[in-house]
């Protein structure tokens, strides 16, 4: 008893100064409770309760500057998921830093810096929607209809070996409806310091630097269309399939009515046209080709229920494919 007695008045004498500290910080907090199952042909079948909890806090500092941070859920490290499974005998779930940076805007600049949202304009083929990138982004306003977003990101320092790294750039331009995307993203050192495969073939000195064309069209206020182009141009032929499999390719649409929301992707990633372990894990990440359907309807403000379905296989062998059902209720507060 004496320990909670002290716990409280340790609270309160601390909540002033924490109400102090927080003026002017804005938070946003966001809960998604999902059911999965998977059937995998290789596999014992899979259904599990997982949940996702994300915190996050920004303070504008003034017109220039903004400093934020976002907390979230995870089993992992991992940085394509912050999803954490039901299991283990009701025991604690991990708390992960996943986002902790600085924003500097001057008219038509913004530098930011840290481990930072994904600035550039892209798809999951590449990047899966959870990866957060760690270093420096550069963005430029060109009016209204253009932008160059440039990017040096830390993969991997070592002590005793060359450190891994990531130069990327990307310029923007819309035509009307239509929003055209040309990126690059160079990978220097990455395949000695890779996490982990995610499909890739670490083959015959294969490495990464990826070339992609993004083309989205905005048919109606409700309506848009996709199509995501890649190309690898550092890969070599594999001893696996006797091709450099450095292509990724895919496309989809959207389309809103009232409180509903549809979707529908195709995509075929082969092996070594992308980072697998950058790419989208609930897809298969690299090595992958299928489609995914989705649906969303909004219940009330705050409160979504959504399910999406995935029918995916291995590019090289078809043996090897993955159905799986995502079942979500998501609330923000």
């Amino acid at each position: 008893m004496k320990k909670i007695t002290w716990l409280v008045v340790a609270m309160m004498a601390l909540a002033p100064m924490v109400a102090r500290a927080g003026e002017g910080l804005t938070l946003k907090s966001d809960l998604r409770l999902r059911y999965e199952y998977k059937d995998a042909d290789d596999k014992m079948n899979r259904g599990r309760a997982r949940f996702r909890l994300r915190i996050a806090g920004e303070h504008q500092i003034d017109d220039n500057w903004t400093v934020g941070f976002r907390l979230a859920s995870g089993s992992d490290p991992d940085p394509t998921s912050t999803n954490q499974s039901m299991d283990d005998a009701f025991e604690q779930k991990s708390v992960w830093i996943d986002r902790a940076y600085a924003i500097y805007k001057a008219g038509n600049f913004k530098l930011t810096a840290g481990k930072i949202a994904n600035p550039f304009n892209t798809t999951d083929i590449i990047w899966d929607s959870d990866i957060n990138l760690e270093g420096v982004s550069e963005h430029f306003n060109l009016g209204e209809n253009g932008y160059v977003t440039l990017g040096q990101m830390i993969l991997a320092e070592n002590s005793s070996a060359a450190d891994a790294y990531l130069v990327a750039g990307q310029a923007g331009v819309k035509f009307g409806m239509v929003d055209v995307s040309l990126g690059y993203y160079s990978f220097t050192n990455y395949v000695e310091n890779s996490p982990y495969a995610g499909g890739n073939l670490f083959e015959n000195s294969t490495e990464y630097t990826l070339m992609d064309l993004l083309v989205e069209i905005h048919a109606t206020d409700n309506l848009s269309f996709w199509a995501h182009y890649v190309t690898n141009s550092d890969a070599e032929i594999t001893d696996t399939t006797g091709d450099k499999e450095d292509t990724a390719m895919g496309f989809g649409l959207s389309y809103k009515y009232e409180d509903w929301s549809f979707g529908v992707k195709y995509a075929d990633i082969e092996p070594n046209s992308v980072i697998g372990a950058f790419s989208d894990s609930d897809f298969g990440q690299a090595n992958r080709k299928g489609y995914k359907i989705s649906v969303k309807k909004k219940l009330r403000k705050n409160v979504s229920f959504a399910a999406a379905y995935f029918d995916t296989e291995q590019s090289t062998d078809s043996l090897k494919g993955f159905k799986t059902l995502q079942l979500d209720l998501s609330y923000k507060f």
